[in-house]
């Protein structure tokens, strides 16, 4: 599949199959592969992808993220780990949070050209998860679950603005004069 193809699919998924096969390890490593290879603005790569497929560890999240009863036939669930302050002061470090966001994009474009869909959830509670996880340290924060799998029916693409409404040219208000 190139990759405009890619992006046209790549949708939201909340109706997983109920049968789902366990994704194998390469086919998780491909995905991890595909964060790994994100560009950086920090260079460090500060955060960290914690793999879920145990059911009980899926049905303990679905308590802390509201309407998630569908989260248990993903295949896997991803916990999105970032180190959220500067290792140089208490101060909330922001290049760690997109370098995660960018390798999170990347990651869920490989699930949808392995034909695979995935969501990305942002809203749940923290502390629950972190503790559910095993995170102790302060400075870590969990900034998503990405549930992946094989889906059922069609997902959602949800709202999208027309590309003159998302473009300017030189300056805000000035549309690009698209053809």
């Amino acid at each position: 599949m190139d990759f405009f193809e890619v992006v046209i699919r790549n949708k939201r998924y909340k109706n997983f199959n109920k049968d789902q096969i366990r994704l194998n390890t390469d086919e998780i490593k491909q995905l991890i592969a595909c964060a790994q290879l994100a560009p950086t603005i920090s260079e460090n790569q500060n955060y960290t992808f914690i793999i879920i497929d145990d059911s009980k560890i899926k049905q303990d999240l679905i308590e802390l993220v509201s309407n998630a009863e569908w989260l248990i036939n993903a295949s896997i669930i991803l916990a999105v780990v970032v180190v959220t302050v500067s290792e140089t002061s208490e101060d909330l470090d922001d290049t760690n949070i997109i370098d995660a966001i960018v390798a999170s994009a990347q990651l869920m474009m490989g699930a949808t050209a392995n034909h695979l869909g995935c969501d990305l959830i942002v809203e749940f509670n923290q502390e629950g998860i972190k503790s559910l996880l095993n995170i102790i340290d302060e400075r870590l924060e969990v900034i998503a679950l990405i549930p992946i799998g094989k889906t059922e029916g069609e997902g959602s693409k949800g709202y999208k603005r027309s590309l003159s409404e998302l473009s300017h040219y030189n300056s805000l208000g000035n549309p690009y004069p698209y053809d």
